[in-house]
């Protein structure tokens, strides 16, 4: 009777575990699709063609900035740093927390980029849109340390 109830026991041990592992669910997508994903974005941000970039954002970001504010926002930050010369991927992280954000799931990719004008860090975040597809949602760019 004994060794029933510690097998028993130990079944009930294991089933607990798993579960408690599963109650964290799997970030959606992976860091190699989060980089495509943000490499993509940033392409049409290079070439100078924000509206498009706008309209491949995230819901969230299209509600807190209009388009003509953001195409004249990076007519103002972005197109004076020149062409892109070399960006190299430094992370993508799968997070629940980002700057000027509610907890949620995110993707934050960042990327050392040299531009014409200067040295940069790029920081894009990706959330999962209303229709499950994931999007940049944040866009920041910072002078090289």
């Amino acid at each position: 009777m004994n060794a029933l109830l510690r097998r028993l026991t130990a079944a009930a041990c294991a089933f607990a575990c798993t579960l408690a592992f599963a109650a964290d669910p799997a970030p959606a997508g992976s860091a190699e699709e989060s980089a495509k994903l943000a490499t993509g974005w940033l392409a049409l941000v290079d070439s100078g063609d924000y509206a498009t970039s706008w309209k491949e954002s995230a819901s969230r970001f299209r509600a807190m900035v209009s388009q003509p504010k953001w195409v004249a926002a990076m007519e103002q930050v972005r197109q004076p740093l020149g062409s892109v010369s070399n960006r190299e991927l430094v992370e993508a992280v799968f997070t629940h927390e980002v700057p000027r954000a509610p907890k949620g799931d995110y993707w934050q990719v960042k990327f050392k980029t040299t531009f014409e004008a200067i040295a940069a860090n790029e920081v894009i975040t990706l959330v999962a849109d209303t229709d499950g597809t994931w999007r940049v949602f944040q866009f920041f760019i910072r002078p090289a340390s």
